[in-house]
């Protein structure tokens, strides 16, 4: 039964004249008056009758009214759920990230301009490591990834954002940094035992810590890999080795552990977003625009004509 009747049985209920109805909906009165015997003989039941110059409802059609009118008020509701959630506007967007990552002041930033952009959209956020990360995306059970460079070789169904990049600091034990120039060589901690994150080889921090020794001319020996940085840091002052930590970590004040700079420009670490590039969401697209028009606020010159090739992986 097309609404459009209703639309049309409504105007008349309302007006009591086919005439103004008619002039109402703008169609011909002749028109009209068909609809409604044809909503009439679809029903099977009478709706209307005349009424000297106008017209009454019968009992089925006062009836009908209320009924007709929660139709129209459905459709309405229901085009304009498919309107936002085409412009991005509602919908659900679950997002992974390290535990590394909300120590940056710039994504919980990015979070909250979200959420403002998108007040009546629902946020998942989960903690979880990189290789989990990974897995879920590709299970689609996680739209967004947010994880610590480097990404190593990703899967094919996956795309990369960089978001940010930052300092590298050095953490050791309090008694070590006493012995130590400030910025710190790598190659002065090659005779320390080092505690890292349980990145997968080739991702992450861990991978991070492990390139850039060797770069310094050793490897590192890795007493202990745990699944947090403030882990990290905990084992550090406790004496159990040094590690190299973003410094974003300078906030955290853990006593018996030292924060030092690191000599040479390579000791950085970034953020990136991963995203499935099949996924063309307009919630997800939404999110990594915001996240591109941050990241290029940070970096004035910086232009997005790569926009296109980095959201949607054409």
């Amino acid at each position: 039964m097309s609404s459009r009747r209703f639309r049309y049985f409504v105007a008349v209920a309302q007006e009591l004249h086919v005439g103004r109805a008619a002039e109402r909906l703008g169609i011909a009165q002749p028109a009209l008056t068909q609809q409604i015997r044809v909503l009439e003989a679809e029903l099977g039941v009478r709706l209307v009758r005349r009424a000297g110059r106008g017209i009454v409802l019968t009992e089925a059609g006062t009836a009908l009214l209320p009924e007709a009118l929660g139709v129209l008020e459905q459709e309405e509701r229901a085009t304009a759920v498919a309107r936002r959630a085409a412009r991005g506007e509602i919908g659900t967007l679950n997002i992974g990230y390290v535990s590394t990552a909300m120590l940056e002041p710039e994504l919980p930033a990015l979070l909250s301009a979200f959420r403002q952009m998108v007040p009546d959209a629902a946020i998942h956020l989960e903690e979880t490591a990189v290789q989990d990360q990974l897995v879920a995306l590709e299970q689609q059970r996680l739209d967004v990834g947010i994880v610590r460079e480097p990404t190593g070789p990703l899967p094919a169904s996956l795309r990369m954002l960089p978001f940010l990049r930052g300092r590298l600091l050095a953490a050791v034990p309090a008694e070590l940094a006493g012995r130590l120039q400030e910025p710190v060589r790598l190659r002065d901690l090659a005779d320390c035992t080092f505690v890292t994150l349980r990145d997968p080889h080739g991702l992450g921090l861990g991978h991070s810590v492990w390139s850039l020794c060797v770069q310094a001319g050793f490897s590192p020996r890795i007493s202990l890999q745990v699944n947090n940085v403030v882990s990290v840091l905990g084992l550090v002052a406790a004496g159990f080795g040094v590690s190299l930590v973003p410094a974003a970590l300078r906030r955290v004040e853990m006593p018996g552990m030292v924060l030092l700079e690191v000599e040479g420009e390579g000791a950085c670490t970034g953020l990136a977003i991963l995203h499935r590039s099949t996924d063309r969401s307009s919630l997800k697209q939404r999110f990594l625009e915001l996240t591109l028009s941050g990241r290029m606020r940070r970096k004035p010159g910086s232009n997005a004509s790569g926009l296109r090739t980095i959201i949607g992986g054409s």
